[in-house]
């Protein structure tokens, strides 16, 4: 079976902060696949949120050359970036953060289809209502502010304002880092659901591996900056070849598992996407 057909390419990505000795993101190249799940994991401080700011042009590197759907992405500027920018959406970490505590939520998923055209106003309503069903979200909850939604609500929310793009490529910076055990796992089922439905790839940014493995077909390692290892993730969290890879695995390892609780089930209740 060939590989997929390259849909981001990132050659030689390098960025070095202004009074620092050493890059935050060092000679960094890989490619991601059309619908291909790429993780890209790493201890604090390796580099991996630079490396998405990169991708996104949020940061300017010094040197290198990304390339979008075959367009280099650092020569467009204004109404062509932004239309590139439609088809490469990041899904950040604290949703809380990311969303405008001030307005409606539904105004919020909305926003991308005024700013970008792709439905007139008369028909936000009925897109947004069908972006919250998209999610297993009640459209009735478009009404409410950031801060009447649950942790998992607020990233299903979240998740739909960058559907709304139809993207090709979702940036997901630990998307389940701040949810618990059951939260965590219906959302990984829903990006897995609409991954198959949209033919959507995404980078992955996690420092979980048991995230990894669930979520990725292929894993970069980075560490100092620097892609170190890189392979099948199955494969390479089997078998770690780099020092970096060890600690991360060794780390794993070295975990507790979670307390058990008497007055609590062993097993998650099962809960509604709607009610989450």
């Amino acid at each position: 079976m060939s590989p997929p057909a390259p849909l981001l390419e990132v050659e030689d990505l390098t960025k070095r902060w202004p009074g620092t000795t050493a890059p935050a993101v060092d000679a960094v190249s890989f490619a991601i696949g059309e619908g291909e799940r790429v993780a890209l994991v790493g201890a604090s401080g390796s580099g991996k949120t630079t490396l998405a700011r990169l991708i996104l042009r949020l940061t300017e590197p010094d040197r290198g050359s990304i390339r979008f759907a075959g367009r280099d992405l650092l020569a467009l500027r204004g109404e062509a970036l932004r239309r590139v920018r439609a088809d490469l959406q990041l899904v950040f970490q604290d949703p809380l953060a990311a969303l405008d505590p001030r307005r409606r939520v539904g105004a919020q998923v909305g926003d991308p289809l005024r700013a970008h055209g792709l439905v007139p106003r008369a028909g936000r309503p009925a897109a947004v209502a069908a972006l919250f069903e998209r999610v297993g979200l009640d459209p009735a909850l478009a009404r409410r502010y950031p801060h009447e939604l649950s942790g998992g609500q607020r990233q299903r929310v979240a998740i739909a304002r960058a559907l709304a793009c139809r993207p090709r490529l979702l940036l997901l910076d630990e998307p389940v880092a701040q949810l618990d055990v059951s939260v965590k796992a219906q959302i990984l089922d829903l990006l897995a659901r609409l991954r198959r439905e949209e033919g959507l790839a995404w980078l992955l940014i996690t420092h979980d591996l048991g995230v990894a493995r669930t979520a990725s077909d292929r894993i970069l390692v980075m560490a100092e900056g620097r892609i170190v290892e890189e392979g099948p993730t199955a494969a390479v969290l089997a078998a770690p070849r780099a020092p970096a890879t060890r600690a991360l695995v060794a780390a794993e390892l070295r975990l507790p598992p979670p307390p058990e609780r008497p007055d609590q089930p062993l097993t998650a209740p099962s809960v509604s996407p709607r009610t989450m």
